[in-house]
């Protein structure tokens, strides 16, 4: 990331050259005898092409891209003030806090996010936090980021996930520790980011929406690499504002580790680049139509976007043909999610919204409540495209180009593939805020200040209140499940555990030292349950067969006849809330067999749909 040689061959250059013939050598020579070894999906198709034969061409494009910076023996220089991007400092007010004002007021705020993220983080672990653990933490280092059984491989969480169960062993405490971490980093970071459209004060006032918000505690408890993802896009569309307006080394060395970190969180993290460097370029384009020079700011803007691209594909290079597969896959089967012209869709986004503000389903009440909110955040962000329009795009694009792709493959979509959108619209609401409370009150900035300030305080008081059920509620309440039909089968009975409730009822059975085979039988199709009825016909007893279901909406759709036939055979009992989207369990009893009375008083009867975002 250079702008002139320099004369002679200085060691550097023979460095280059010595680190390029022992890439070619190890591209040459590889063996492929531990990528056959990985463990993949037999029931998925082949990939298009071997793991190892594209990391083979990533390594050789490395040694060609070491030999002409060797060649070239580029060096960093800073581009002129009229070659980069102008305007987007920190913004500054008169009268606003000091910056150790500041400094101290976003500790404490921060403080209380790791306190609100820290507070019954031993709460059931989920489906897709159970799976990862199974799937890949009795793995090695280098089998986890070659391999790609499923999309619950956030390569990141999955990796630190490995080191807090070696650390602190197995508990879902420890394994949501890293999810916590970013969580709690995120809320500088939005700060970091607010300065550029907001004071001090404000963007403290964003800082606490962010740390008091429901979805962004959901999923800083939960372990997965949504988090990370967030708190990384964050930081590299500072950094790349920073690099834009300044030049400096560090600004750019920063954007790319963000950026590749942000690849090994989430792989969402693609259209966060694509959007940066649309942007980026858009910059360039500003430049050229000011008059100035802008090649050089053209040169180094693909200088640096190439090196986190490729990086970030070097990461990847051995899983990404396996990646390829599941998505195109996974993501065509609905289930695993929504059609976005759809009205389940719309009702999947609502409930997550109006969760946000202490909801527990989509009520009047919780729409009166969200409503303003949105309406503020979608005035709030022509105002920050009126104050730093670069950190705007960079936050908003994301998300457009996510939903541009998956209409055009034809794949499904869930709330949580728009997360970025999540602090942009925490910043837009605050900048509408501020900006509404200046112009109600042009003559008297204090009383601005005051009114801005209580406005943001109202809403962090809404959103906390949200807070309440989702301490009440876990994830997915597999223990209460598990407890209350070992609680109320009868010593003969029978459970049938269906499709997707099987994995996080052996996880618990197994903790709970339940005799699962002797007791359990898990199912997936309609001759697997009556496989498990004939055994109770073959023992000549009167034993009840009880069923375990959850997720009923995929359980829906992958087997519908399996579905019919446990409506039709059997009466649900009891319902316990998760407040993962469907992802409460419920338990169902024979139509036929006597009500256990004992049934009406253990646990707590309620729709088994949960919250989504």
């Amino acid at each position: 990331m250079t702008d002139s040689p320099r004369q002679g061959w200085p060691r550097s250059r023979w460095l280059l050259l010595v680190a390029a013939l022992g890439v070619t050598l190890l591209a040459a020579l590889m063996p492929s005898a531990w990528y056959d070894a990985l463990p993949r999906q037999a029931e998925l198709p082949p990939p298009p092409i071997s793991g190892v034969t594209l990391l083979r061409l990533v390594l050789l494009v490395e040694a060609a891209v070491l030999l002409v910076v060797a060649a070239l023996d580029w060096r960093f220089v800073r581009l002129p003030v009229s070659s980069r991007l102008a305007g987007h400092a920190d913004r500054e007010e008169p009268n606003d806090i000091t910056t150790r004002e500041g400094a101290i007021g976003l500790a404490l705020i921060t403080l209380v996010a790791l306190a609100l993220r820290a507070y019954h983080l031993d709460r059931d672990l989920w489906l897709d936090e159970i799976s990862p653990i199974l799937d890949y933490a009795s793995m090695s280092v280098p089998q986890i980021i070659g391999s790609y059984l499923r999309s619950n491989n956030h390569l990141l969480n999955t990796l630190l996930l490995k080191g807090m169960i070696a650390l602190f062993g197995e508990h879902a405490w420890s394994v949501r520790l890293p999810a916590v971490a970013f969580g709690v980093a995120g809320v500088p970071a939005l700060y970091w980011c607010a300065r550029l459209s907001l004071s001090r004060r404000a963007a403290l006032g964003a800082a606490l929406l962010l740390a008091v918000s429901y979805h962004h505690l959901f999923f800083s408890q939960n372990a997965r690499g949504y988090t990370a993802y967030l708190c990384l896009a964050l930081l590299s569309t500072r950094a790349l504002v920073n690099g834009l307006r300044d030049d400096r080394a560090r600004d750019w060395i920063l954007y790319v580790a963000a950026t590749v970190l942000g690849f090994a969180a989430l792989l969402n993290t693609a259209f966060v680049l694509a959007a940066q460097g649309l942007v980026a370029l858009a910059v360039v384009w500003r430049v050229h139509a000011r008059g100035d020079n802008a090649a050089p700011l053209l040169r180094r803007v693909v200088a640096v976007f190439s090196i986190a691209a490729f990086l970030s594909a070097e990461l990847y290079a051995v899983a990404m043909p396996e990646v390829y597969v599941v998505i195109s896959n996974v993501y065509t089967t609905q289930s695993t999610g929504f059609m976005l012209l759809s009205w389940e869709f719309a009702r999947e986004v609502l409930r997550g919204v109006t969760a946000g503000f202490g909801a527990g389903g989509i009520g009047a009440g919780a729409l009166l409540a969200a409503v303003p909110f949105l309406l503020v955040a979608a005035a709030g962000a022509f105002a920050v495209v009126r104050r730093a329009w670069v950190l705007a795009l960079a936050l908003a694009m994301p998300g457009l180009l996510t939903l541009a792709f998956l209409v055009v493959r034809g794949l499904t979509m869930s709330p949580r593939f728009f997360l970025l959108w999540l602090p942009l619209a925490v910043l837009t609401a605050v900048v509408a805020i501020d900006a509404g409370a200046e112009w109600i009150w042009r003559s008297s900035p204090k009383r601005a200040r005051l009114m801005a300030t209580s406005t943001v305080a109202v809403l962090a008081m809404l959103s906390a209140a949200s807070l309440a059920r989702y301490y009440a509620i876990p994830k997915q309440p597999y223990r209460a499940a598990l407890a209350y039909v070992e609680q109320v089968r009868q010593p003969e009975d029978r459970v049938v555990v269906v499709y997707l409730a099987e994995l996080g009822m052996r996880y618990y059975g197994q903790r709970a030292g339940v005799p699962l085979l002797e007791r359990y039988r898990f199912v997936r199709s309609v001759p697997a349950l009556d496989s498990a009825l004939a055994e109770r016909r073959a023992n000549g007893t009167a034993a009840h067969v009880w069923l375990v279901v959850t997720f009923e909406r995929a359980l829906q759709m992958d087997f519908p006849d399996l579905n019919a036939r446990v409506r039709s055979g059997w009466t649900r009992q009891q319902a316990f809330d998760g407040t993962v989207g469907d992802g409460g369990i419920s338990v169902w009893r024979e139509r036929d067999a006597v009500p256990d009375r004992s049934a009406h008083t253990l646990g707590r009867t309620g729709v088994v749909n949960g919250r989504s975002r």
